[in-house]
Parts: C-alpha cells; sequence; structure tokens
C-alpha cells in the first residue's frame, strides 16, 4: 500500500506552498522503491541459490555413484560432454538444471536399476 501512496503523496505534495512535506514524501517514495527493489533481489537470489544447489547436488550424487560403481572413463565422458554443453551467463541460468539431468540421465540407460537408497536392485 504504501509503496503506491508515497509517490502519489509526493506528487500531490508537489503542488502545495509547503517544501517540508515534498522532501519528506520524497524520500519516502524513493526510500520504499529502493527497498521492494532490495526484497525482489533477495527473493530472486533464494531462487537461484535453490536452482543451482539442487542441481549441483544431484551432479555431485550421480557422479560419486557412478565412480564408487567403477565408471570413472563414462564419467569422464559424460562430464566432457556437459563441459561442452554449458556456457554460463549473467543473462539466464543457461539451462544448468537440464543438462545436469541430461548427465544423470545418461547413466540410467547404462546402468541396471537402482533402488531409491542408491543401492543395486536385486534381482
Amino acid at each position: 500500500m504504501a509503496v503506491v501512496l508515497l509517490p502519489i503523496l509526493w506528487f500531490v505534495s508537489e503542488f502545495q506552498d509547503k517544501r517540508w512535506p515534498r522532501i519528506l514524501l520524497g524520500i519516502g517514495a524513493i526510500g520504499m522503491s529502493y527497498l521492494v527493489a532490495s526484497a525482489v533481489g533477495g527473493v530472486q537470489s533464494l531462487g537461484d541459490n535453490a536452482y543451482f544447489g539442487n542441481a549441483s547436488q544431484q551432479l555431485v550424487d550421480t557422479t560419486v555413484t557412478q565412480l564408487e560403481a567403477d565408471n570413472a572413463e563414462q564419467v569422464l565422458k559424460e562430464l566432457k560432454t556437459l563441459q561442452d554443453k554449458y556456457h554460463p551467463t549473467y543473462e539466464n541460468r543457461a539451462d544448468y538444471e537440464e543438462l545436469v539431468e541430461e548427465y544423470s540421465q545418461s547413466f540410467a540407460e547404462d546402468s541396471p536399476a537402482e533402488t531409491t537408497d542408491g543401492e543395486p536392485a536385486e534381482e
């Protein structure tokens, strides 16, 4: 409410004779816009942290699981493929999560089925 009200009151105060309401309302409106921008940036940062954190966890988990299963050559091959496809940029997330998912799926196609705890399923 204050985000909308302060700039309107500031605009209205510009047509008044008293100087102090213009100054106070102007400072309030500018300060409020700064707070809103900071809050939006903070929320976006939390979303980015979750996005990259979850994908990185999947990347590490898959790599460790495959290395423990003595698939070092395939891990190296798939990591090189991931390296070739991933191009970081400030403009977007560069499909990091999708590329890590593709990396993880490449092992699922070639390995036996696993249970949810990472152990091979009994046949």
